[in-house]
């Protein structure tokens, strides 16, 4: 597995994959700056708590930009194997279809990890640059800053599934792109919408879309890897 794992990371090393991983949280980021920079009075009058404040603000954010990431990520990871017509010769290696499609999750995984980590350190910097003060909420930070991406593992599992399934990648691309759409404004969507879940509505405590988001992710992962392992790829 751990073979596997370091050369889908090796392929993915000369890629423009980690731009994006760069680009998502700096975004956010960006655009907080920009949104202070016009409201600043405003904002602070809204929330009396400023560092609540920023991170309701980055909040906002953070949904519609991990959908898009996830949806990106997972179509051009599966889009090598395609363009290469390298599923057959990978196949062939003494690797078992189980561990390929693990693989592709994971590391479309450990590129929004790193994403979910930079938005940490940018959400922190991003207040302590606004005057904010070093004395700030970093487990509420961090909740922010990773529960969207643990309750987004179902649309990460489904969007690795259908990228890999499809030559075509407009398949998984129209789907994840109408989800992200969906999901920007779900808040009232019933509890199956797992586009929604990332969102963290005020429905259901956070936990409860961590912990539904890593049953159902895991869920669908192996529903796929057995799809995967029986399905026959050219």
């Amino acid at each position: 597995m751990l073979a596997v794992l370091q050369a889908d990371l090796l392929k993915v090393k000369r890629k423009w994959f980690w731009l994006l991983v760069f680009l998502g949280p700096f975004g956010v980021i960006s655009l907080q700056i920009v949104n202070y920079g016009v409201r600043y009075d405003y904002l602070l009058k809204q929330q009396p708590d400023i560092w609540a404040g920023v991170i309701e603000n980055v909040n906002m954010f953070v949904c519609p930009a991990l959908l898009l990431g996830i949806t990106i990520l997972a179509s051009q990871i599966a889009t090598i194997e395609h363009h290469q017509s390298s599923w057959k010769q990978l196949l062939s290696l003494p690797v078992s279809r189980l561990t390929v499609f693990s693989s592709k999750f994971i590391t479309v995984l450990i590129m929004l990890f790193v994403s979910s980590t930079l938005l940490f350190i940018g959400t922190v910097l991003l207040g302590v640059g606004l005057k904010f003060g070093w004395t700030f909420p970093a487990v509420t930070i961090l909740k922010n800053s990773f529960f969207p991406l643990l309750a987004a593992l179902p649309v990460l599992a489904i969007q690795t599934w259908l990228s890999i399934t499809f030559k075509n990648q407009a398949v998984s691309l129209t789907i994840g792109i109408l989800g992200t759409m969906v999901g920007m404004t779900a808040y009232n969507a019933p509890d199956w919408f797992i586009w929604g879940w990332p969102l963290l509505s005020e429905k259901h405590e956070p936990i409860w879309f961590v912990t539904f988001g890593i049953i159902v992710g895991m869920a669908i992962v192996i529903c796929g890897m057995i799809d995967f392992n029986k399905r026959d790829v050219k």
